[in-house]
């Protein structure tokens, strides 16, 4: 059975913790590990050079940055969709200002946590947040992990980013 974890962060994430990342998601993948994340500028799409294809990519529309992942509202279905967007309102502090298109991006952050049918959390995030703390939908996911008990290692912490480059990395 696969085991799986969201791999996700800024898009501003600096070069050397992107390839980081990638290398991390190539040694995930080999050991058996699913990524779960959101095909977003940055972080994302580092993991996703690593993961190859075998990753849970959710997005927030259907062929959304030119993905054809099947991870989407139109596939997901309007019951599963609005029980993550029920859980992703829950976990924003300002959810119901936001755009159609925000909320949907928030939305597929819960996915990325919990999985395709929201009752299998990830075993942990593996993320790069400026400072430390969490900002976007990087923040959004970091709550929701927080809720459901997901650990949560930040390649911002030295400590976190010596033990992934010695432990991990191939």
């Amino acid at each position: 059975m696969p085991r799986f974890y969201a791999g996700i962060g800024a898009r501003s994430t600096p070069p050397v913790i992107l390839s980081l990342m990638t290398r991390a998601a190539f040694a995930l993948t080999k050991r058996g590990y699913v990524l779960r994340s959101g095909h977003a500028i940055g972080a994302d799409s580092a993991f996703e050079r690593g993961a190859g294809r075998d990753a849970q990519i959710f997005l927030p529309e259907a062929g959304w940055r030119g993905s054809a992942s099947e991870f989407h509202p139109d596939t997901l279905g309007d019951e599963l969709w609005g029980r993550a967007r029920a859980i992703a309102a829950v976990h924003h502090p300002a959810f119901a200002g936001l755009s159609a298109f925000v909320q949907a991006l928030h939305t597929r952050n819960v996915f990325q946590v919990l999985g395709p049918a929201l009752d299998r959390p990830a075993e942990f995030v593996l993320c790069w947040t400026a400072d430390g703390e969490p900002s976007g939908g990087t923040g959004q996911a970091l709550r929701i992990a927080a809720s459901h008990g997901v650990p949560l290692f930040n390649l911002q912490r030295p400590r976190t980013r010596a033990h992934v480059e010695r432990h991990l990395v191939l």
